[in-house]
Parts: structure tokens; sequence; C-alpha cells
């Protein structure tokens, strides 16, 4: 990203004199002002608990030429589409507007039959998810059933594995509009799918994660 579009970025944001309007911390995510460049993008500010590796993040997308946030839980990372826009006024009411109830989202995970989309799949009953244990090989349970976290296109994880150490995690999603269940890893920023744990079903999915989950995690472990 060259000077002039950094400087003219950060001092559009400056002159809107949006650091003084807002709390040092929100929900235990405290603020980081930023106004640098990271690849195409350029980020104003984030709020991050480090103790419960999760973030929000205002930035401009040069690619697109947007004003955009996103957020990190674990190491899964989404753009929130209400905050999209080509308008700085209108970024900056959005982020006055929803904000804090992004970052309230963040601090207090909903439960999975608070939502209607996949209250009916009996998540937070389902007896293996709760068993789940909280550690594997150098993997911590991060997300569960009880909790899952709604991403992008319809999907939901509802089983992750994280070692944030090594930047890698592992995830069961389930997706609302084909009814099945994937697994996916992601390994310092780049997905790799894990086509052994798709399933149509609960039942199918818990004889995988049996058979499969703990040596999964194991081989990563060692990659």
């Amino acid at each position: 990203m060259n000077t002039e579009i950094k400087d003219k970025l950060a001092a559009e944001f400056e002159a809107a004199n949006f650091f003084e309007k807002i709390p040092a911390e929100i929900e235990g995510f405290t603020l980081k002002k930023i106004l640098a460049d990271d690849g195409d993008k350029f980020i104003y500010f984030t709020y991050e608990n480090v103790s419960t590796h999760r973030n929000f993040t205002a930035y401009f997308h040069t690619e697109t030429m947007e004003y955009k946030a996103r957020v990190k839980i674990g190491l899964t990372e989404f753009c929130l589409t209400n905050f999209f826009t080509d308008n700085f006024e209108r970024f900056i009411q959005n982020l006055n507007a929803e904000m804090s109830d992004a970052i309230k989202n963040l601090a207090e995970p909903a439960d999975a039959e608070s939502d209607i989309l996949i209250a009916d799949k009996k998540f937070s009953e389902w007896s293996y998810g709760q068993s789940l244990p909280k550690n594997i090989a150098d993997f911590e349970l991060f997300i569960t059933p009880k909790n899952p976290v709604k991403i992008t296109n319809g999907s939901y994880i509802i089983i992750n594995y994280g070692n944030f150490a090594q930047n890698c995690d592992f995830s069961i999603i389930y997706n609302v509009y084909k009814d099945n269940f994937s697994g996916e890893s992601q390994i310092d920023g780049v997905n790799h799918p894990s086509y052994i744990f798709d399933a149509k079903d609960l039942k199918a999915l818990e004889f995988i994660l049996e058979q499969n989950l703990v040596k999964t995690l194991k081989i990563s472990t060692s990659v």
C-alpha cells in the first residue's frame, strides 16, 4: 500500500475523532489503536481479549475499496457483512450503532438452542459432544457443540480444537443449507479440508470422530 493512500486513510479517520468517542475497553476487550497497513488492508483499530483468543478489527480493504469489520475467534476469522460500505461516514455510523453489540456477542457466546436455524439439531444435548476431552495431544478444546460459532454461508463451527502456540487448529463444521457436517484443519492460516469427517447426522459423525479425531490431532501436532 503506497504512502499517499495510507496517509489519506489515517487523516480521514483521525479527523472523525473516533478514538475520543469510544472506550478503552468493551466487555473485557481492550482497544488497540493501529492506523497502519497490513497487506491490502489499512487497519484502524482492534478490540482484543487475549485470554479468550477473540478480537474485533475495523479496516479499509483496498481490493474492494470498502470499509469493513471482521472478527477472529481462535484462529477462525471472518467479516461481518453489516459493516460493509464504501462510504466513510456510513462506516463510522455503523461502528457507533453496532460495534458494541458485535463485541458483546464475542464476549458471550450464544447457546445452540437460542439459534432458530440449528435449535432442532439439539447440539447441546448430544452426549458425545458433552464428553469431549479438554485436551488432545497439544490441542485444547476451544469451541463445543453447546456454544457453536456462526461463521459464513450458513456454517457453524460446533467443535474446535486449537493449538495456538503452533498456529493450527481443527474444526467440525455444520452447514444448515447442506444439512451436513465436515472437518477442516488450519495450519498457519491455510485451510485443509478433512473429507473423512463428512457426515449427514450426529450418529455418523460420532462414529467418525471416535475413529479419527485423536489420530488427526496427533498428526497435526507433528506437522
